[in-house]
């Protein structure tokens, strides 16, 4: 009969009407709220944090007419590499840098003043054909994302700093506020270090540095210029506007940090050693994404050290559980009461995830070798999987 139904479709009816009963136009109009927003805020990051990071180093654009030498060559590489030729810009600073930030189809290459002074034509060619190299491996985009998202959280401490100032903890120098930033700093590098780790900057190098090779064909002068700064930066004192979110943006080592950031450098070291990178340019050899990267300690002085390495992990534990201790004493006085269940509930939900990203962030700032992209995405697995175990066994393993 027309009007019966089968007992599959009623069931069927059942379960449907039960869920939309429990869905309300409310909660979907929510969600859809929610999806819209998510979706504005990372179309907006994806196309202005380029902005943003040229506005933090103080990045004027250069003019043609400025620097036509300098346009003729950026152009002959991107016209040989078939991209679209980036703007140039250029920033105050003694420590000869170059880093390119954009998005798909636009980007800009910024170069410190001392490297525009410092360098003639084959080293800038040299230098600029490797950041020709990322935009050809469209890794501009990732890189440039990343760099907004990981300086952002950088930049959480210098705002703990002021807003402890501006409750009255003293100045800048005094005890107080560089102990809060201290503290968030502490808190601060771990997401931040995870969250460029996890998108392999090591391999990008090396295959930047590939693409190099064949546009200039001239490979003596990458290599040397690469060892140059690896022995330079060292030498130079380290401007404050230096983002450690923002380094895996340049080719080479930026420089160690002194002060309060020293210990927790190491969890940036993000490039390839740089011998290794001379010696596979030097050789005209293919990056295999079916190898390991060699990645042996800096030789930067100091840029990453295995005492400050772990150093740095144990205080960023000891602040998340200090900052547990806020939040337990925070719910009590809430509650006007200890509850045990609530407060053990939350303790051990925020331990658990403050092991798992410790463990994820150890895991991949220590391990200096990336699978090929295939298999990625199982690595990335095994990290997590394997967080509490490495964060236990942090002290054994060195």
């Amino acid at each position: 009969m027309a009007g019966s139904e089968t007992p599959e479709l009623s069931n069927f009816s059942s379960v449907f009407s039960a869920l939309s009963g429990g869905i309300t136009i409310e909660v979907i109009l929510l969600i859809a709220i929610i999806a819209i927003i998510g979706f504005l805020l990372y179309a907006y990051i994806y196309f202005s944090s380029s902005k943003w990071i040229l506005k933090w180093y103080g990045a004027q654009k250069i003019q043609k007419s400025e620097k036509p030498l300098l346009y003729s060559i950026l152009d002959d590489l991107a016209s040989k590499a078939e991209v679209q030729p980036p703007v140039i810009y250029s920033f105050e600073s003694r420590i000869p840098s170059m880093f390119t930030v954009g998005h798909t189809g636009k980007s800009s290459i910024a170069i410190s003043t001392s490297m525009l002074e410092m360098f003639g034509e084959l080293e800038l060619e040299a230098l600029m054909a490797h950041e020709i190299g990322h935009i050809t491996n469209k890794d501009v985009g990732k890189n440039t994302f990343t760099a907004f998202l990981a300086g952002t959280i950088m930049s959480f401490p210098n705002l703990a700093m002021w807003c402890s100032m501006l409750s009255g903890f003293g100045q800048p120098e005094d005890p107080a506020p560089r102990f809060f930033r201290y503290v968030a700093t502490s808190i601060a590098v771990p997401p931040a270090a995870l969250l460029i780790h996890l998108t392999n900057p090591a391999r990008r190098e090396i295959e930047a540095d590939e693409v190099a090779v064949k546009l200039t064909k001239n490979p003596q002068v990458l290599a040397k210029t690469l060892e140059f700064l690896e022995n330079y930066i060292p030498l130079q004192p380290v401007p404050a506007r230096f983002n450690p979110g923002h380094f895996h943006l340049f080719s080479t080592h930026t420089q160690q940090m002194r002060g309060y950031l020293s210990i927790f450098i190491s969890m940036f070291d993000t490039h390839p050693e740089t011998g290794y990178r001379v010696t596979r340019i030097l050789s005209h050899s293919t990056y295999s994404k079916d190898g390991y990267i060699s990645n042996k300690r800096s030789r930067v002085p100091g840029f990453f050290d295995v005492k400050n390495w772990r150093l740095a992990l144990g205080i960023s534990f000891v602040s998340y559980m200090a900052f547990l201790f806020l939040v337990i004493v925070g719910v009590t006085f809430a509650i006007k009461d200890f509850n045990f269940l609530v407060n053990g509930g939350i303790a051990a939900a925020y331990t658990g995830a403050v092991v798992l990203l410790l463990g994820a962030t150890a895991k991949v700032s220590r391990r200096k070798s990336y699978l090929k992209n295939p298999t990625s995405s199982l690595t990335r697995k095994r990290i997590f999987l394997n967080s509490v175990q490495v964060f236990k066994h942090l002290i054994k393993r060195g």
